[in-house]
C-alpha cells in the first residue's frame, strides 16, 4: 500500500469520526432545547475541528509524510477532547430522554442513529445508561424508524450488513467467537417466547420481558458483535411488535373497565365507598396512560400499573356492591329455592360469582386474578351476573341459570376440598354445606325440567339449549360431590 493510501484511509477514518462527533453533537443541542437543561450549559466547539478537517483535505498531496503524520496526530487529540466532551454532556441524560426525543422527533434520516451509535461504541469506558441507550437506537437502526408503531422495513441480513459497517470501527473489546451462535440462539428464543404472548400476562406475568433485559444485561459486551447486536435487535422488534399488538387489545379493555368504575362509583350512595385511595390511583394512573399515549410513548410496566390500580378499584367496588347484593337471593315468584329463605346460604354462593364477574372478566390479566377464568361461566350465565350487578331485572329464567351457575362453582369447590383431604375425616361444616348443595341442586334441576317442558318453537330452541347446558353442568358438579361424599 502506497503513502498516500494509506494516509488516505486514515484521513477517511477521521472524518468519519468527525461526522459521528457532529451528530451526537447536534442531538444533544436538540435534547438540551426540547427537554432538558444540560448543567452549566451546552457549547462544545466543532467548527475549528471541521475547518482543520477542510485543511488537511486540501494538504494531502503537498505535504510530507512526516508533515501529515503530525497533522493527524494533533487532529486525534483535539477529537479526543471534543469526544470527552459530549461524552460528559451525555452522561447526564437519562437513556428514558434519549427515547423520548427520538419518538418526539423521530428523524427520518438513519445517519443519526447510526452516527450516535458510532460514537457510543467509540467509548472505551461505558455504563448501564450507554448501553441502556445502545440498546435503544440499535433497535431503531434496525427498524428504519424511530415510530414506535412503524413496521421493521429491514430483512435480518439487511441489519447485520448495516451493524457490520456500524462495528467497523469500534473499540469494545471482542466476545469469544465460539460464544457467538449460543448467545444468538438465545436471543432468538426470547424472540419467539415473546411473539407468541397471547396476553399481557405471559409478556410481563411470566418474566418474558424480564428474562430479554437480564440477557442484554449478561451479554452487553457482545453486542460488540454484528450477529449478536442483530440478534438482539431483532428480539427487541419482537417484543416492540408484541406490544403494540397486545396493547391495543388491552385499550379496549381498559376502556371497558374505565366505564364500568364509572358507573359503579354512580351507583354508589354517598360515604359508602370506604376506600378512594383505590380509586384516585386508577384515575392517576389512567390519566399518566393516556399522557403517554398522546406523546406515543407508552410503557408496558404503566400498562399494567393501570390493570393493577384498575382491579383494586374493581374489588373494592364489587365487594361494596356485593354487600347490597346480598339479598339478591330473593328474586324469585314462588319457587322456595329462589325466595330468600336461605340468604345465609345463597348470599356468600352468590357473592362469589358476582364479584368475579364484576372484577375479573376485563382485568383477568393483571397479576394473575383469575376468579373469573376459575368459576368458567357460560356467556348467558356471566350476562345474567352483569345484569343483577347492574340492577336490572332478570327473569325468571335467567334468575335460575344464576343460581345454578353459583350453585355449581360452590359444589366443584366442595369436590376438590374433599379430593384434598382423602384420608383424613371431613369436617362437619364442610359435610352440612356439601349436602345443602345436593338439596338445592336437586329443586334446581326440577325448575329447569319445568322450563324446559314449558317451552317450544324455535325461538325456544335456543333457551332450552343454554339452560340445559347449566343444567347438565350443574348435575355434573353435583355429581361429583356426591361421590366425593360417599366415598
Amino acid at each position: 500500500m502506497s503513502a498516500e493510501s494509506s494516509f488516505q484511509g486514515d484521513y477517511i477514518r477521521r472524518t468519519e469520526r468527525f461526522k459521528a462527533l457532529s451528530t451526537f453533537d447536534q442531538f444533544l443541542r436538540g435534547v438540551h432545547r426540547a427537554f432538558q437543561q444540560i448543567p452549566g450549559g451546552y457549547v462544545v466547539g466543532l467548527a475549528p475541528l471541521y475547518a482543520e478537517i477542510r485543511r488537511l483535505s486540501g494538504a494531502r498531496k503537498a505535504d510530507a509524510a512526516p508533515a501529515r503524520e503530525e497533522s493527524l496526530t494533533d487532529l486525534d487529540a483535539k477529537l479526543d477532547a471534543a469526544a470527552e466532551q459530549l461524552r460528559s454532556a451525555d452522561m447526564s441524560l437519562s437513556p428514558s430522554l434519549t427515547r423520548r426525543y427520538f419518538e418526539k422527533v423521530r428523524p427520518s434520516d438513519e445517519r443519526i442513529p447510526f452516527y450516535i451509535l458510532r460514537f457510543y461504541f467509540s467509548q472505551l469506558e461505558t455504563d448501564e445508561d450507554l448501553l441502556d441507550k445502545v440498546d435503544y437506537l440499535a433497535t431503531v437502526l434496525a427498524a428504519g424508524s424511530p415510530d414506535p408503531g412503524a413496521s421493521p422495513v429491514r430483512s435480518r441480513n439487511d441489519i447485520r450488513e448495516l451493524f457490520e459497517r456500524l462495528l467497523a470501527e469500534s473499540v469494545w473489546p471482542s466476545i469469544d467467537a465460539e460464544a457467538v451462535p449460543e448467545i444468538v440462539r438465545a436471543f432468538d428464543e426470547t424472540a419467539a417466547q415473546i411473539a407468541a404472548a397471547r396476553g399481557f400476562e405471559e409478556l410481563t406475568g411470566e418474566g418474558r420481558l424480564e428474562s430479554l433485559r437480564n440477557l442484554k444485561r449478561q451479554v452487553s459486551r457482545g453486542l460488540v458483535n454484528p450477529e449478536i447486536l442483530t440478534a438482539a435487535a431483532s428480539c427487541n422488534l419482537a417484543a416492540r411488535g408484541a406490544f403494540r399488538r397486545l396493547y391495543e387489545k388491552e385499550e379496549r379493555s381498559l376502556r371497558e373497565v374505565t366505564r364500568r368504575i364509572d358507573e359503579m362509583e354512580g351507583r354508589s350512595a354517598p360515604g359508602e365507598i370506604g376506600d378512594m385511595v383505590k380509586l384516585n390511583r386508577f384515575r392517576e394512573s389512567r390519566r399518566e396512560l393516556d399522557r403517554q399515549v398522546a406523546e406515543g410513548t407508552v410503557r408496558w410496566r404503566q400498562l399494567v400499573e393501570v390493570q393493577q390500580a384498575a382491579a383494586d378499584a374493581l374489588r373494592m367496588l364489587a365487594g361494596a356492591e356485593a354487600a347490597r347484593s346480598e339479598g339478591v337471593a330473593d328474586l324469585g315468584d314462588g319457587d322456595a329455592v329462589l325466595e330468600g329463605e336461605d340468604d345465609r346460604f345463597w348470599g356468600p354462593c352468590l357473592r362469589r360469582i358476582l364479584t368475579a364477574v364484576a372484577a375479573g372478566d376485563t382485568v383477568k390479566s393483571v397479576e394473575g386474578w383469575r376468579a373469573l377464568t376459575e368459576c368458567k361461566l357460560e356467556i348467558w350465565e356471566a350476562e345474567a351476573a352483569r345484569r343483577v350487578i347492574s340492577r336490572m331485572t332478570l327473569t325468571k329464567p335467567d334468575r335460575v341459570v344464576l343460581f345454578a351457575a353459583a350453585l355449581r362453582v360452590k359444589a366443584e369447590s366442595e369436590t376438590e376440598t374433599i379430593r384434598r383431604s382423602v384420608g383424613a375425616e371431613i369436617s362437619a361444616e364442610l359435610l352440612r354445606e356439601a349436602r345443602a348443595t345436593l338439596r338445592h341442586a336437586s329443586e334446581l334441576d326440577k325448575t329447569f325440567a319445568g322450563f324446559a317442558a314449558a317451552s317450544s318453537g324455535e325461538e325456544a330452541a335456543k333457551d332450552v339449549r343454554r339452560w340445559t347446558r347449566t343444567r347438565l353442568r350443574l348435575l355434573h358438579a353435583t355429581s361429583a360431590l356426591w361421590l366425593g361424599l360417599d366415598r
